[in-house]
């Protein structure tokens, strides 16, 4: 065997390791993704649950949602600005969530899922006040999201009766189970 030869055995041998280590590389970079995107996700749980958790265990906190999201014009200028920035923490949320879905970080049926949440959230004229006033907080690409959304949504001129759709609801599920 002479040098030549041993010389294209080691080149041979070295770049079945470089391969091998852009093997490894590219494994890691997709497992460091998924890992990502994990962690947005459950960041992205632990807000909505944390929020969620608040109103439940805050009554007059759920009464000024509820009064702000029905239009209530008898609420105070402390009331208004306590509502506002409920709404405009939501709006960052909803923020965060449009570019993370941009960025590919979040998938598209959690994307499909909020923005059918927004629209919910529209149909309510406090939000959508609250949501003009707040507009020029936000970047254009934003907006025109957001304002995408609030085009082909409308706002409930009558409040749903929480109480009677409760109700309701509990007489139909039962009548089911006894059928």
């Amino acid at each position: 065997m002479t040098l030549s030869d041993l010389s294209s055995i080691v080149g041979m041998i070295s770049g079945l390791a470089v391969l091998g280590s852009l093997v490894y590389l590219a494994q890691q970079t997709r497992q460091n993704a998924k890992h990502t995107r994990a962690l947005i996700q459950q960041g992205r749980t632990e807000q909505i649950i944390g929020t969620t958790i608040r109103f439940a265990e805050d009554a007059s906190l759920t009464a000024l949602r509820l009064r702000g999201d029905q239009g209530d014009t008898t609420l105070g200028p402390v009331q208004l600005f306590q509502y506002s920035m409920m709404r405009f923490a939501l709006f960052f949320n909803w923020e965060d969530q449009f570019y993370q879905h941009r960025a590919g970080l979040l998938d598209g049926s959690r994307f499909a899922a909020m923005m059918k949440a927004i629209e919910a959230h529209f149909q309510s004229p406090g939000a959508r006040l609250a949501y003009k006033q707040a507009r020029v907080s936000f970047a254009p690409d934003f907006q025109s999201f957001i304002d995408s959304i609030m085009h082909r949504t409308r706002a409930v001129a009558t409040p749903t009766d929480l109480v009677a759709a409760w109700k309701a609801g509990i007489e139909a599920e039962l009548s089911e189970a006894s059928a």
